[in-house]
């Protein structure tokens, strides 16, 4: 049996607004069974949903891997889209409760598999540590404000340059491209997501798992503030008229400003290319480099003050990043007052049930 494919997202981000989430679109609340992931750090819940999303692959399903933005080798949830079946961890920053108990919500306490006694006995440094975790994203989000103010300054200058009348007809011949034989009027739905992340890594992007396997790709280049965002949601609007559902990805940089999207009923994407989101541009039905609406004069009496905005953009930003590495580590060193503590064997029974479960809806 060939394995099913893969698509991966981040359902969550840290911006400069601190943590966004879009975990509320992840899956239907009207799904066929959502199962909730409770328990603390280090009691396996993204290795659980890990493994039943590798069952699933390997018996043919395609599987989407909600990623953790804090830890982007962590899954947040997994989604079976055939089955309707998704596992979510339901724990801070993110917390989920079940909408529809017994029905279709249903939780995993991963907490009644570890020993409590032996925990409590690192209370005092459990605390210190979570206090730790929590100033150091607090440093991050403040460091992502200040590197935004920059990011916007940057973005003003090419915002005073651009020719809006000239944009207005790119974003209209784009749209006219994309929707040649689609006649149908109606409502159609927006899923929000992001695909790219501020993690301890740097900024991560999984946009060649979703842009790269479309058969139609439209890629839209240019500086910030060139419009590009604009596009993309007047294009999402347009499909919405249609009657088409879209999924709407959204910059962690500015978690209500859309960068890309995806019209899965025409196998159609339309990504925005800049770093550090570079898109492939080879065998793209259409490239739209919105830098031919900027005035050039306007950009060169303004050279100075945009080399220190992004310089400056740029310095922020890496100590942000390195203020999130450094919650990472010390996320790992919670972990291991959890750990010793846990009955993984017990884990591993629960697990192996809910797997059948799960097979039994795919039968």
């Amino acid at each position: 049996m060939p394995t099913g494919s893969v698509r991966h997202f981040f359902p969550g981000g840290n911006t400069p607004q601190g943590f966004v989430s879009y975990y509320d679109y992840i899956i239907s609340p009207n799904a066929k069974r959502i199962f909730i992931l409770k328990g603390g750090p280090g009691t396996g819940k993204s290795t659980f949903m890990k493994r039943i999303g590798a069952e699933m692959n390997a018996a043919g399903f395609a599987v989407e891997h909600h990623h953790c933005s804090s830890d982007n080798n962590s899954l947040d949830g997994i989604v079976i889209p055939a089955l309707e079946i998704a596992f979510i961890d339901g724990t801070a920053p993110h917390i989920t409760d079940p909408k529809n108990p017994g029905c279709v919500d249903e939780i995993i306490h991963l907490g009644d598999y570890w020993n409590e006694s032996d925990i409590v006995k690192h209370k005092t440094d459990i605390l210190a540590c979570n206090a730790k975790i929590k100033t150091s994203f607090q440093r991050a989000y403040r460091l992502l404000r200040s590197a935004r103010a920059l990011y916007d300054d940057w973005e003003a200058v090419n915002t005073a340059a651009l020719n809006t009348a000239t944009a207005n007809v790119m974003a209209a011949d784009l749209t006219a491209a994309l929707f040649p034989s689609v006649q149908t009027v109606g409502s159609g739905k927006t899923r929000k997501l992001f695909v790219s992340a501020i993690t301890p890594n740097g900024s991560v992007n999984y946009l060649n798992s979703l842009v790269g396997t479309m058969p139609s790709r439209y890629i839209i280049t240019g500086a910030p503030g060139s419009g590009k965002s604009t596009i993309v949601q007047k294009i999402a609007n347009a499909a919405n008229e249609k009657g088409l559902d879209v999924e709407l990805f959204y910059c962690p940089f500015d978690p209500l400003k859309p960068e890309h999207l995806i019209i899965p009923a025409l196998g159609i994407a339309v990504a925005t290319s800049i770093e550090p989101h570079t898109v492939s541009t080879d065998g793209a039905a259409k490239i739209v480099d919105m830098d031919n609406c900027l005035d050039q004069t306007v950009l060169a009496n303004n050279q100075e003050a945009t080399k220190y905005d992004k310089t400056m953009y740029h310095e922020l930003f890496s100590k942000a990043v390195s203020s999130i590495y450094q919650a990472k580590q010390l996320h790992d060193e919670l972990e291991q007052y959890y750990i010793p503590y846990m009955d993984f064997a017990g884990i591993e029974i629960l697990w192996k049930k809910t797997l059948d479960r799960v097979l039994a809806y795919a039968n």
